[in-house]
């Protein structure tokens, strides 16, 4: 049996139509055979056979945390999943052992020298991540490129390191200060799918501290007043990503069945925290916003490219409701100068508004144009619109316009349009010619 602690990663796999594994590293193969598998049978991890299967149902790379056993042990792992013709491989970037404990145990304090790991995929965007992570990243993160990742977390954009991950060089370890005064090392290395080529990168991120800071500490270090974004929320996220882990392990039943009525109540445990964790960004957000001192970065980025991920990264949501996303050909180019990050903010909530409000099985829709005095971008929704007596109405700080129940704190259109005009354009809504709303994205160019 390998010991969990000296498994060599990437462990890679390949799985068959019906979920059949083909060919697999050796802790994969063992893990299979151990959970009740035979050779060339059925993957027998009910967990990544459900994601195998969602992988070549949608025909789109996915990656995820899953939990498996093996009869005598639970395993966490991070899972990338993609197709490959009628198989999907799988590329396993990380392997630990999981903690059996039911209960939702108290946070613990942060060592003197706390480590994050951060797992990218191809195209260095945020997949994974483990360690003291969740003091650093927020669930908005996922799918960001690690250039934009790291100026949020380090303070300015470390350009050196970004350059190594790009060409998929072994980072060495690297002592970067912070804004905020401290000071991390940074290291990586690049990951390799089945085929030989770069697949991804892992980077650690160690947070240098004499000491764990106390709240006494964080109230003296800002002199500005803002405490909740910078020093309450990651306190907060914690707990919160600690009960949506144990609340899905329950609700999924990946420890065991028990009974249904439970499990309905574990996910309705997930989702109210879920909605809590939102809340909590959003706040740090709108903190953020309404400072005298707040701006942004003027990145060259192109509209085509911010639809484009968009719709990937809505795209599950999206299936869920069997909504369409139409997005602008890879041919088109739409120049514009704005902060990336921010502007792929505002086109998720404006996305994720429009699955909200729209009826299944419709089309949502998102176009990139070119004007002599700005860039374009439109989402258009098939929904039911809003009246006109409401439109400004809409992007006021917690207005929700009566809607009740459907999850939205009522701050996202308020943070979208004081993004937009922090980066020197505006946002605004219209009717679409057929019935639904029309969100306009206004850019420099």
């Amino acid at each position: 049996m390998i010991d969990v602690g000296s498994v060599p990663l990437p462990v890679l796999g390949e799985l068959g139509s019906e979920g059949q594994l083909l060919r697999a590293d050796r802790p994969l193969a063992e893990l299979h055979l151990r959970a009740g598998g035979i050779d060339g049978g059925v993957l027998a991890c009910p967990a990544l056979f459900s994601l195998g299967q969602i992988v070549s149902t949608l025909q789109m790379r996915l990656s995820r945390a899953v939990i498996v056993s093996d009869g005598r042990e639970n395993l966490e792992l991070w899972v990338e999943a993609e197709p490959s013709g009628e198989n999907v491989r799988l590329t396993i970037l990380s392997w630990r052992a999981h903690s059996r404990s039911t209960g939702l145990a108290a946070p613990e304090a942060p060592p003197a020298t706390s480590a994050a790991q951060f797992y990218f995929d191809h195209a260095l965007r945020l997949v994974g991540s483990r360690g003291q992570a969740g003091e650093l990243v927020s669930t908005e993160d996922f799918g960001t490129h690690a250039g934009v990742l790291f100026a949020k977390i380090l303070g300015e954009p470390p350009s050196e390191v970004i350059d190594t991950m790009s060409q998929f060089r072994v980072l060495e370890p690297k002592k970067i200060r912070r804004a905020t005064g401290n000071s991390v090392e940074m290291s990586g290395f690049p990951i390799a799918s089945i085929d030989g080529k770069p697949s991804g990168y892992i980077c650690q991120l160690s947070v240098l501290t004499d000491r764990p800071a106390g709240p006494a500490d964080a109230i003296r270090a800002d002199k500005s007043g803002v405490l909740f974004g910078r020093n309450l929320a990651p306190a907060l996220r914690q707990p919160l990503n600690r009960i949506i882990a144990n609340a899905e392990t329950i609700g999924g039943e990946l420890l065991g069945p028990i009974r249904q009525n439970y499990a309905t109540y574990a996910r309705d445990i997930a989702n109210a925290a879920r909605h809590l964790a939102a809340l909590v960004d959003d706040l740090g957000d709108m903190e953020a916003v309404e400072r005298a001192d707040f701006s942004t970065a003027k990145d060259k980025i192109e509209l085509g490219d911010v639809a484009r991920r968009v719709a990937g990264l809505l795209a599950l949501k999206a299936a869920d409701h069997s909504i369409n996303f139409v997005v602008p050909d890879e041919r088109i180019s739409v120049p514009a100068t704005a902060e990336f990050r921010r502007v792929l903010q505002i086109m998720l909530n404006l996305g994720t508004n429009a699955i909200r409000y729209s009826p299944d099985g419709s089309t949502v829709a998102i176009t990139a144009e070119a004007h002599p005095d700005c860039a374009v971008l439109r989402i258009c929704d098939q929904g039911a619109g809003i009246k006109a007596e409401d439109r400004d109405r809409v992007f006021d700080k917690f207005e929700r316009l009566g809607r009740t129940g459907d999850g939205g704190s009522g701050l996202g259109l308020y943070i979208s349009r004081r993004l937009a005009r922090a980066m020197g354009g505006e946002l605004t809504v219209s009717d679409a010619d057929k019935g639904g709303a029309v969100f306009t994205l206004r850019l420099p160019r």
